[in-house]
């Protein structure tokens, strides 16, 4: 390498979140080692960053046998949200220009990083999610693929963004993003990166990837994965946000208060009523919680400019 290509050299990080992924890392180590051969032309180096998120069996000694740059473990199982919290914390500290998040199970192509990284490295985004739309190479059961459609309608229209893939087992960050990320969910991770970087006003783009069946591991998504991610969402809009939660909260609960309060005094003018409102508490109780709703909501967005 030249002192001129040496200069412009760019860091990938790539995160791998494992937990009893003994029997395919270091497959999954070795598939991006060879990877990152294809990225030479770009001049970027590959590092391989494996999280053992508490595993009880021997993917750590594994990932390290088979190459990983660093295995950073976790004493106990935290989740998916957190093991790539730390990959990425780890990523930004080592002064990564681009992360990876890459799953452990082999249901994602390495080969795909090459094009996945292609519009940070254009300068046209700042976080690229794969989109298996069109590379889903066997049949997804059916509660995942429902699943996957509510919420990517969801993202789509909490972020605006033209999503295609909400929740992808890969996607590219740039530094930009990483020096100003925030996860504070434990269990997933996706819906948590795309709502704040759209908040960061962050550029975001798609880039079409491979999609394979699992083929040893076992899969975090169950039954329970709404009722863990959607407190998530709410948890990152509210410290992003504040007013995008307490403000349809507050002004429903005024109008309701409001309203009740003008039917009941209208009805009570017409001599249907003997009292001008007859649900007092009920009335007062709506407007003053929405009034104190709206307030509370107007301080969490102070706090949170003057945070920033």
């Amino acid at each position: 390498m030249t002192q001129a290509q040496s200069d412009i050299s760019r860091k990938l990080v790539v995160v791998v979140p494992a937990y009893n992924e003994a029997s395919g890392i270091a497959e999954t180590v070795d598939g991006l080692r060879k990877a990152g051969a294809l990225l030479a032309p770009d001049v970027v180096e590959l590092l391989v960053y494996v999280v053992d998120d508490g595993s009880t069996d021997d993917t750590a000694p594994l990932a390290t046998t088979a190459g990983a740059d660093r295995v950073l473990r976790h004493a106990r199982n935290l989740g998916l949200g957190a093991a790539v919290r730390t990959g990425m914390t780890a990523a930004r500290d080592d002064e990564a220009d681009i992360a990876v998040k890459f799953d452990a199970d082999q249901q994602h192509d390495p080969k795909d990083i090459a094009a996945l990284i292609r519009p940070i490295l254009d300068d046209t985004a700042d976080v690229v999610y794969g989109d298996r739309t069109d590379g889903i190479e066997y049949q997804m059961p059916l509660l995942r693929r429902c699943g996957n459609h509510i919420f990517m309608r969801l993202m789509r229209w909490l972020t605006g963004w033209p999503l295609r893939d909400s929740q992808p087992g890969i996607l590219a960050v740039n530094r930009s993003y990483l020096k100003i990320f925030y996860l504070p969910g434990d269990y997933n991770y996706t819906q948590q990166i795309l709502l704040d970087a759209y908040h960061k006003h962050m550029r975001f783009a798609h880039v079409p990837v491979a999609f394979r069946e699992r083929t040893g591991g076992q899969s975090f998504i169950s039954v329970k994965y709404p009722f863990k991610v959607l407190p998530q969402i709410l948890m990152v809009l509210v410290s992003i946000k504040p007013m995008k939660v307490f403000a349809p909260i507050g002004l429903a609960f005024l109008v309701v208060g409001g309203v009740t309060f003008a039917v009941e005094l209208i009805m009570f003018f017409m001599g249907y009523t003997s009292k001008p409102v007859l649900h007092v508490n009920a009335t007062l109780g709506c407007i003053l919680f929405g009034l104190q709703t709206l307030f509370f909501g107007i301080l969490a967005e102070l706090i949170v400019r003057l945070r920033h």
